[in-house]
Order: C-alpha cells, then structure tokens, then sequence
C-alpha cells in the first residue's frame, strides 16, 4: 500500500502510544507533517523522534482535549507555523469510568464525555475555517457505539455521540470537500485494554491480550483515509475487521 499524503498536515490527539503514536508513523511515511498531541508538553517527544529518525517531519504538541477552552488556541497556533491543516484525527479518548449504572460518579462521567466527544467537536469546529479546499476527519470509534456493555455506560454513551458528530460533520462538511469518518478498530493491544484487563467490569476483560491486534493496522487505516481513497465510506462507522474494507486498501 503506497500513500502519498506530501504536502499535508495533520493533528494527532493522543499520540503518545498505542494508535495515536501509529497514526503518526503512518501519516508521517505517507509524506504528513504530523503534529503529535499529548496531554502534557513532550508527552509525543518520543514518537516525534523516531519519525524524524525515518526522515519524516513532526512537531510534539501539547493539547488536552478536555481542556475545551485551550482547544481552539492549540490549533490556530497549528496553522500559524504550518500555513495550513488538512487532517485532524480524534484518537484520544478515556474508558474510564467502569462503573454499574448505580455506582457511577456523575463528575468521571462528565469528564469522559468531555474528552470523548466535546473535545473532539471542539477539535473539529477550531479546525474548520483552515481546511482550505477539503480535509479529513478521522475519529476513532468502537463497537461500544452501537451496543451497551456492563459496566461502560460512559464509553459507550460517548463513542455512540461520536459516531452522531462523525455523520453531521459529514453532512455539512461534504459539500466543501471536507469528509469524516468514524473508524472502529476492533480490539487492539493499548494501554486502554490494559485497564480493561485489570477492572473485569465485562466480557471484554477476559479477551487475552494474545487475541488483540496491532496499533499498526489501525494507523495504516487511518493514513488511507486521510488520502481520500475511501471517500465513499465518509459519514459512517467502518469496522477495520471488515474483509472488504481491508482488501480495499490492500491489507490482507
């Protein structure tokens, strides 16, 4: 699979690890300049470094996407040094709280929200005005969106309200070249499954870590439909398991 993204650039949310950080690689070897998003200044300088390694171009950022007021800053000060912004990609996201409905804290379940899905919106909407031409959006989704799980009340409520914000800023974006997507990775080895692991709140805590996959996959993924390639999947949830999707950018 060879992408050719030259040119562009793009914001990373949570891309410190797991598949914020093979987003990153992915769009930096398709020719992105990447802007690598951590909570924290330097929390991306390592995944900046190995991308400069390999002779790709990226700039560690610190932007907290449940931090709403900094947000629109964070991505006018993108723009500034690059001049322009094509591809934003909402990976960063919080599992907590695992919590049974009775038991669930309303402020844990205001911060998920917050860092699920009104980050994300704000993330979008700051971008807007600079995507000069067309761009892409890629949030990260989950089968959480479309079914209820014991015990993840807050995730699923939020990956559900993602995948509404992907199809809007789909529909009023098409017209003007911009396309979301919402991509559903499946179960991959992050950080975020550790901690499923360790509460044994549900089902998915039993799935060993030998049975996820690659962030890589993901991050591949993510670069295809930052090329425009796959288009005709804007305004919908893809599932990255899906045979069809993953013969059409070559990934068997």
């Amino acid at each position: 699979m060879i992408i050719d993204l030259s040119g562009t650039v793009a914001l990373v949310t949570g891309a410190r690890h797991g598949i914020g950080a093979a987003a990153a690689l992915a769009l930096a070897q398709s020719g992105t300049t990447v802007f690598a998003c951590g909570r924290r200044e330097g929390d991306c300088a390592e995944i900046v470094a190995q991308i400069a390694a390999a002779g790709g171009k990226a700039f560690d950022m610190d932007l907290d996407v449940a931090d709403l007021g900094s947000i629109r800053s964070r991505v006018e000060a993108v723009a500034t040094r690059s001049g322009r912004l094509d591809i934003v990609v909402n990976n960063a996201a919080i599992i907590e709280p695992m919590a049974r409905i009775a038991d669930l804290d309303a402020e844990a379940f205001d911060l998920a929200m917050r860092t699920n899905v009104s980050g994300p919106a704000a993330l979008v909407a700051a971008a807007w005005p600079h995507f000069a031409g067309g761009g892409r959006i890629i949030n990260l989704l989950s089968g959480a969106a479309l079914r209820p799980l014991t015990g993840w009340a807050a995730y699923c409520s939020s990956k559900a309200a993602l995948l509404m914000l992907t199809r809007a800023a789909d529909l009023e974006g098409a017209e003007h070249g911009i396309r979301s997507f919402g991509l559903a990775p499946g179960l991959v080895d992050t950080p975020m499954q550790a901690s499923i692991r360790a509460v044994h709140v549900n089902e998915i805590s039993d799935i060993p870590q030998s049975k996820l996959s690659a962030p890589q996959d993901a991050g591949r993924a993510i670069a295809w439909l930052a090329s425009g390639r796959g288009d005709d999947y804007a305004g919908g949830m893809i599932d990255l398991r899906d045979a069809a999707f993953r013969a059409r950018m070559d990934v068997a």
